[in-house]
């Protein structure tokens, strides 16, 4: 019977030779002559990849993890494109679907590096089905559906999803209630604000609240009396 050591050494051996084959694959021709979106065909699957780990998924995962940071180095030197960054991503967050960092910063490049939005928001519903108590996911949709696809309605309802998960409190709702009433939602607006203004911990964002609140208040008083004359 195999000693763990011999079998640690047996995934070590393996997991280096998967990145030797993720490099090989990214070299296998030149960057120039790549697409500047994804093209995964010849990279391997995160199921695939799994398979052949050895029942280490996670030390895998850190090499391929490092792979693609490094491989985002180089697109920022400008050496290549990003051709095969959202199939590292991929591989990474299936290999260990409980990374969080991957999936937010592999949103942020999709979004705003390669401007593909859709392709982003994927990865971040990925991620949520994942680990759906965790509000940074949530939180992060929303931020990028705010500043790239410019849609404060969703990002609205992404930043309230983040503050009704542990952890995302003051922070998720002031975000929501500002882009609630960006998008017009002014009820949804208030609704927020009246939260925070009565389960806020900090005494400052209870007065920001409720300075939100009659400003709120007193534009809807001041639309309302406008449609009645």
């Amino acid at each position: 019977m195999a000693s763990a050591r011999s079998i640690v050494v047996r995934a070590v051996v393996g997991a280096l030779a998967l990145a030797g084959l993720v490099a090989a694959t990214i070299s296998a021709r030149p960057y120039n002559q790549r697409p500047y979106l994804h093209d995964n065909l010849y990279l391997p699957s995160g199921k695939f990849v799994e398979q052949i780990s050895m029942g280490y998924p996670q030390l895998v995962a850190d090499l391929v993890w490092f792979s693609a940071t490094q491989y985002y180095g180089g697109y920022r030197q400008a050496h290549h494109s990003l051709a095969y960054f959202e199939g590292l991503i991929d591989i990474v967050t299936d290999l260990d679907p409980h990374f969080i960092f991957p999936y937010i910063f592999g949103a942020v490049v999709m979004s705003q590096d390669m401007g593909e939005f859709p392709h982003a928001a994927a990865l971040l519903k990925k991620g949520m089905a994942r680990n759906p108590t965790r509000w940074e996911l949530p939180f992060e949709c929303g931020f990028l559906a705010y500043v790239d696809a410019q849609d404060n309605a969703t990002a609205a309802q992404y930043f309230e999803l983040a503050a009704r998960l542990p952890g995302g409190g003051d922070r998720a709702r002031r975000f929501a209630a500002f882009v609630y009433s960006q998008a017009g939602h002014a009820n949804n607006a208030i609704r927020m604000w009246e939260e925070l203004a009565e389960e806020s911990d900090e005494p400052f964002m209870r007065e920001l609240a409720r300075h939100y609140l009659e400003r709120l208040r007193a534009e809807q008083a001041t639309a309302e009396g406008r449609r009645d004359l």
